[in-house]
């Protein structure tokens, strides 16, 4: 078992050596964390929230293409948990069960006690269970019968798995949960069956996400491994997978992220090109390694040199045409779009911030991963940030990072945050919308300042960055709401792009080719469209947008059973009415769960959404179509902590 978010973690000797089964130190942790952090009452029932199925499509969505591309690798799970009695949970990073499979004999039994779509798992409201728990400790845990925190929950033995995107950044966790027997052995091996699949996702992940890089691989022996380093065609280490990390015992990615290929491994990328696997000695960081080591790329292996700067190794989906050319391919042929990237080429590297708008699914990343690579910065870090992701009890450490000894339960030597982490290269701060207030004002600060001081420390770190920003909301709107800060708005916006929804662009055709032409799939280079399947496309909303256009596509891709794609090859949903928009309401209005009735306090309606939603800020957020900063706010002015129930 060879899967950790934290390369450091404590117990990491224990876990790999196969211990994990007696080492219950993260159960201890997690108990206290329920006591003192959480103050959940131990030895009582716990009831579980279920989401509605709008808010566990909501929770799902940003998820969708990593189950359509491990959707082989998870119904192998599906059918292994079916033989063996289990039942197998995938949740978001807010331990929201997006994906449910309960198809053994004990399925019916299980989802009556909770184990089913849409139950949250996250441990500050249900204490310590394995996807919960799993999410806090950042790595593989077993939880089993009373180590769970409800006694409730005493029936069941989960072994869950953090889900790790191509950045590091947690996405989700994989669970497979059963009733519980005390055997050890069967939980032993669930919790290697979770680990060595999900380090089996992060690697197919982080291919798709660096297809266009060139991939190593570290192997003991010759087989297949899911420890893998991408790097470019400047020989610059631009990413690794946490197995990598692992194997080389670094602290965080950074530690290996940015170095020069050749100069950490001792050994020319041009020998790994014209070689099979090569068993290769080398020294990194005080340390001997041996591996199996061997390049794989999707593109044809190089005929000149990685590193000649004259010729360098290019891509072959699409061609890079100028320095430029990323940024246009992100726009297509729209004209609006073609316009909004020629601004954006005369403002590279002039030291303007770029504020990204436009809805869910538009493109807003690729956009500004686009802006990145054509800047002064393409070979530092571009370290992306979803604010609206990340529990608000997490941020700041993920941003800020912390010092030593800052957290119960934290890395003793502390955590590198996700601004110093991209230091030298671009921060891209996602639905900064989301971000909470406190949050705000020491963003503002970093950007005033380039310096941070991490949680727990005093002396300052100073940091260069470029800090890209992004949101699907009103920011305008929020600043008049006194939602958003005014001064913070103006730091960030000096210079805007607006991304039109998939709808209203006018190049949806060529989209739609260009997308079908890089799908990676062997069977899929020379498949088309039928002018009926075409024409559906072409004339459908797209609520989901760009986003939603590629699940289209690659479910026809492995539906079509020719060399062109029909209609009876289109999934249902294209064929139904969609809205017109998928943008949120910028609305305030806190009677919205309620009659107007001109009695009843704005005190009272707070209290009464707040209770109907367990006390759960983000839901609340939702049903007042109010910003969480805004309901936090209010909390605060009327004093609602006090009379936030003790769980």
């Amino acid at each position: 078992m060879r899967h950790f978010h934290e390369p450091n973690n404590p117990a990491i000797h224990d876990a790999i050596t196969g211990d994990s089964g007696n080492n219950t130190s993260y159960i201890k942790t997690s108990w206290r964390r329920c006591q003192d952090k959480h103050k959940i009452s131990p030895q009582h029932n716990i009831k579980l929230c279920t989401l509605t199925e709008k808010e566990i499509q909501e929770k799902r969505e940003p998820l969708d293409k990593l189950l359509f591309d491990s959707q082989v690798i998870i119904e192998r799970v599906r059918r292994i948990a079916k033989q063996s009695g289990y039942s197998v949970l995938i949740s978001n990073a807010e331990g929201v069960t997006v994906k449910a499979f309960t198809d053994s004999d004990h399925a019916l039994e299980l989802q009556s006690r909770g184990l089913r779509l849409g139950t949250l798992w996250q441990e500050a409201m249900v204490g310590t269970n394995g996807l919960g728990t799993c999410l806090e400790e950042k790595r593989p845990i077993t939880v089993d019968a009373s180590e769970h925190y409800g006694t409730n929950l005493h029936c069941f033995s989960c072994s869950a798995a953090p889900l790790i995107g191509a950045d590091g950044a947690i996405l989700g966790a994989l669970d497979m949960s059963t009733f519980a027997n005390g055997n050890r052995m069967g939980q032993a091996l669930a919790l290697n069956f979770v680990a060595e699949t999900a380090d089996e996702i992060e690697a197919l992940i982080f291919r798709k996400a660096y297809n266009r890089q060139y991939i190593v691989s570290l192997a003991r022996s010759m087989h297949a491994t899911t420890a893998l380093i991408a790097f470019n065609e400047n020989g610059t280490i631009v990413a690794a997978t946490t197995p990598a990390l692992l194997q080389l015992n670094c602290r965080n990615r950074y530690d290996l992220v940015g170095k020069s290929f050749q100069e950490a491994f001792e050994i020319n990328p041009d020998e790994l090109a014209s070689s099979s696997p090569l068993k290769h000695q080398f020294q990194f960081n005080g340390h001997m390694y041996q591996y199996h080591i061997a390049l794989h790329t999707a593109q044809p292996k190089p005929s000149q040199p990685f590193l000649q700067k004259s010729s360098p190794a290019k891509p072959s989906c699409p061609p890079s045409k100028s320095n430029h050319q990323r940024l246009l391919d992100a726009a297509g042929e729209d004209p609006a779009l073609l316009q909004q990237a020629q601004r954006c080429i005369r403002i590279i590297d002039r030291g303007l911030s770029v504020l990204l708008q436009g809805e869910t699914g538009t493109g807003k990343e690729v956009w500004a991963r686009a802006l990145h690579d054509i800047s002064d910065r393409k070979d530092k870090p571009f370290i992306a940030v979803n604010c609206a992701a990340i529990p608000e009890s997490l941020i700041e450490s993920e941003l800020f990072g912390y010092g030593a000894g800052t957290f119960t339960g934290g890395l003793k030597s502390g955590k590198i945050g996700k601004i110093e982490a991209s230091n030298g290269g671009t921060l891209f701060l996602d639905e900064i919308g989301d971000m909470p207030a406190e949050l705000q004002a020491r963003l503002l600060r970093v950007l005033a300042e380039s310096e941070i001081v991490p949680l727990g420390e005093v002396k300052p770190i100073p940091v260069d960055i470029n800090v890209i920003c992004a949101s699907h909301r009103d920011l305008e709107h929020y600043v008049s709401q006194g939602d958003f800060r005014e001064d913070l708005y103006y730091r960030i916006s000096v210079f805007k792009v607006s991304l039109p929804s998939l709808r209203n662009r006018q190049d949806k055709r060529h989209l739609i080719y260009k997308i079908l032409d890089c799908l990676k799939f062997e069977d899929a280079q020379n498949i088309c469209l039928s002018a009926q399947a075409e024409e559906v496309l072409i004339n459908y909303q797209w609520p989901g947008n760009i986003r939603q256009l590629k699940n289209v596509l690659q479910y026809a891709v492995c539906m079509c059973d020719g060399t062109k794609i029909q209609i009876d090859d289109l999934p249902e949903e294209v064929f139904k009415s969609s809205v017109t928009s998928n943008a949120p309401t910028t609305t305030l209005n806190t009677s919205t769960c309620h009659e107007a009735d001109p009695n009843v306090t704005e005190k009272q309606k707070l209290i009464a959404t707040l209770e109907q939603n367990r006390w759960i800020v983000t839901r609340a957020a939702k049903a007042l179509g109010v910003s969480r900063s805004t309901l936090h706010r209010k909390i605060k002015m009327y004093g609602l902590l006090l009379d936030a129930p003790e769980q």
